[in-house]
Formats: C-alpha cells, sequence, structure tokens
C-alpha cells in the first residue's frame, strides 16, 4: 500500500511539474524584447537567452550580437533584427495565417539583400538568407 501511494504521489507531482513547465514556454511576451541568441534553424526563430536593454546595450558596446523580438497582441514573433556592431546583420519580418502559420516572411541578410518567401499553410517554413 505505501508503494502505490508513493507512485500516485510522484505521478502527481511528475504531472505538476511538467504542467508548470509547458506553462512556462507560454508566457506573455512584451511587444520588444532583447535576447542573447537564437537556436534553430526554422521559422520563426526560436530567440533565446532573454535579457535587459541595459544588457544588450553592454554586448553591443563590447562589438557582440544581440537580437532583438517584436511581438504581437496574439503573442507571435513578428518581427526578430540580430544586432551587430550597431547594425543590422540580418531581420526577419513574419506574417501569419489565422491558423498561426506563417504565410510570408521577409528577410534582409548582412548585405541588405531582401528576399519574401510565401508558404502555403501545409508547408514547413525554413530558415533562409
Amino acid at each position: 500500500m505505501k508503494t502505490l501511494i508513493l507512485l500516485v504521489a510522484m505521478l502527481g507531482a511528475g504531472f505538476a511539474g511538467w504542467t508548470i513547465w509547458r506553462r512556462s514556454g507560454r508566457r506573455k511576451h512584451d511587444p520588444v524584447e532583447y535576447f542573447s541568441g537564437w537556436d534553430g534553424y526554422g521559422l520563426p526563430i526560436r530567440l533565446t537567452g532573454r535579457i535587459t536593454k541595459d544588457d544588450a546595450d553592454a554586448i553591443a558596446a563590447r562589438g557582440n550580437a544581440y537580437l532583438i523580438g517584436y511581438f504581437d497582441g496574439d503573442n507571435r514573433l513578428v518581427r526578430d533584427v540580430k544586432m551587430l556592431r550597431g547594425e543590422v546583420f540580418f531581420e526577419h519580418v513574419y506574417d501569419y495565417y489565422p491558423s498561426g502559420r506563417i504565410r510570408r516572411v521577409k528577410a534582409t541578410n548582412p548585405k541588405g539583400v531582401v528576399t519574401v518567401r510565401e508558404y502555403r499553410q501545409t508547408d514547413r517554413a525554413g530558415f533562409f538568407w
């Protein structure tokens, strides 16, 4: 009986922890946030290492890169900008279908070349310059 109670308690604690972890990824974004990096090659990119504006300014003063994320009222990333040495290194501007899937991405690469890609609702958007 003690084993059963312990097992139920462990499962309950595990479920509670999993629920908290899942919800933490869905926090409400501010309209503009700063990040130290990004991860993956899907779109929209995953911004990582949330930092303050002061941290971003300190990173820029050292000549290093940081990212700025712009979010809409539906908590979706609508624009990301990678800043390097005070200049835009790359930028993506995202447009979404009502379903939340990416419809269009406008990317500006380090040379300033702008590329626009359109996606069907069934397409999977991948990173491009």
